[in-house]
C-alpha cells in the first residue's frame, strides 16, 4: 500500500472506528477516591512576642471546591476540529464549515458536491434524504449513540466556492461539545472521502492517453493536455524511454537529462519504434499554452537540435503518450 493511502486509512479508521481508543473514553482510566477527600490543616503556631505574617489569599482553595466538572463528570476526550483534509478546501471563519473550491471545469461544484455527499452516505449505509439545499442523514461517530443530521450547500458564485455545513439535529439537551464533535468527526469523515474519490479521478485521468503531435514549422511537440498533466506523463515516460533525468524545475518548465539508450530487445519489450538520437545531454522545455502545451528539445548547450532529432523524438514519444499502461 501507498504511503499516502495507508495514511488516509488510517484517518479514516481513527474518524469512523467504533472501537475502545482514547476519543472514545470520556472518563480518566483510575478512581475519583479524591473527590473525597477534605483538606486538613491546622493554624500556623505563632510564639509569643512574635506577629503573625502575611499570608496572601489569592491562592487559597475555596471550601465549596470548584464550580466546574470534576471527577467522572469531566470529559476528557480531545476537541475534535474540523480538518480540511480535501486539497485547496478552507475551515469556514466560524469552524462550523468547510468552503470548497471550483477545480474542475466539466461539472458545476455544487452538482459534484451533491453527488460526492450521496456516495459518502451510501458507502456508510447511512440513511438519507435530498432537500432543498443539501441533505439529512443518519450517522454515528465516535463514542455516539446514531444521531441525525442536517447538510447544507451554500454556492458563492463570486469566489467560485460551495461550503458544506453540517448540524446535528438530534439531542438538543446534549452538551454543546458533543454536539460540536459529532458535526466535526461527521464532516471530516466526508471530507476524507470525498478526497478519495478525488484521487481516484485524478489518477485515471493521470492514465488516459494523452495526444501528441509534432510541430515542424515551430520545432516543437505539443500536446493536447494542460501543463500539469504533460508534465507528469513526460516524468514518467523518460526513465522508461532510457532518459536519465539530472535536474527538474516544473515551476520553469524544464528538465535536463542524458539519454542513454535501450537495447533492441528492451524496445521490442516496449512495443515502441527505437529513438535513433545521438546518446548525450538534452534539455527538455515545456511551455503551457492554456489547454495545450509545447515541448522543445536542446542539446546541453541550449541549442535546438537539429529537425532529424526531433523527429525521432516524436515517432517515439507520440505513441508512448497515448499508452496508459506506460503511464504508470
Amino acid at each position: 500500500m501507498k504511503a499516502p493511502t495507508m495514511m488516509i486509512s488510517l484517518l479514516a479508521v481513527t474518524v469512523l472506528a467504533g472501537c475502545s481508543n482514547p476519543e472514545t473514553r470520556s472518563q480518566a482510566n483510575r478512581d475519583f477516591d479524591y473527590e473525597s477527600e477534605t483538606l486538613r490543616s491546622a493554624p500556623l503556631m505563632i510564639p509569643q512576642g512574635l506577629e503573625a505574617p502575611r499570608f496572601n489569599t489569592e491562592y487559597v482553595i475555596p471550601e465549596n471546591g470548584t464550580s466546574g466538572a470534576t471527577g467522572k463528570s469531566l470529559d476528557i476526550r480531545p476537541p475534535t476540529q474540523v480538518l480540511p483534509l480535501v486539497r485547496g478546501s478552507e475551515i469556514m471563519a466560524d469552524g462550523t464549515g468547510l468552503w470548497f473550491y471550483q477545480q474542475q471545469l466539466d461539472q458545476p461544484l455544487e452538482q459534484q458536491l451533491s453527488q460526492a455527499l450521496a456516495d459518502f452516505f451510501d458507502a456508510t449505509d447511512a440513511k438519507h434524504n435530498r432537500v432543498s439545499n443539501g441533505f439529512t442523514s443518519s450517522g454515528k461517530v465516535i463514542g455516539a449513540p446514531e444521531q441525525q443530521f442536517s447538510w447544507q450547500l451554500m454556492p458563492d458564485p463570486v469566489r467560485r466556492a460551495v461550503a458544506v455545513q453540517v448540524q446535528a439535529t438530534e439531542g438538543a439537551d446534549a452538551l454543546l461539545q458533543d454536539r460540536q464533535r459529532a458535526e466535526a468527526s461527521m464532516l471530516n469523515a466526508f471530507s476524507l472521502s470525498y478526497q478519495q474519490s478525488l484521487s481516484r479521478q485524478q489518477e485515471l485521468l493521470d492514465q488516459s492517453p494523452i495526444s501528441l503531435t509534432l510541430d515542424s514549422e515551430q520545432q516543437r511537440l505539443v500536446s493536447v493536455q494542460s501543463y500539469d498533466r504533460t508534465w507528469k506523463r513526460l516524468i514518467v515516460l523518460l526513465p522508461k524511454l532510457g532518459f536519465d533525468i539530472s535536474n527538474r524545475q516544473q515551476a520553469l518548465g524544464y528538465v535536463d537529462v542524458e539519454f542513454d539508450g535501450l537495447s533492441k530487445g528492451d524496445w521490442q519489450d516496449l512495443n515502441l519504434p527505437a529513438l535513433n538520437i545521438p546518446e548525450q545531454e538534452y534539455r527538455i522545455q515545456l511551455g503551457d499554452l492554456g489547454n495545450r502545451t509545447s515541448l522543445s528539445l536542446s542539446n546541453k548547450d541550449r541549442e535546438p537540435v537539429a529537425a532529424e532529432v526531433l523527429s525521432e523524438l516524436a515517432a517515439t514519444l507520440t505513441p508512448a503518450f497515448e499508452r496508459a499502461d506506460l503511464a504508470r
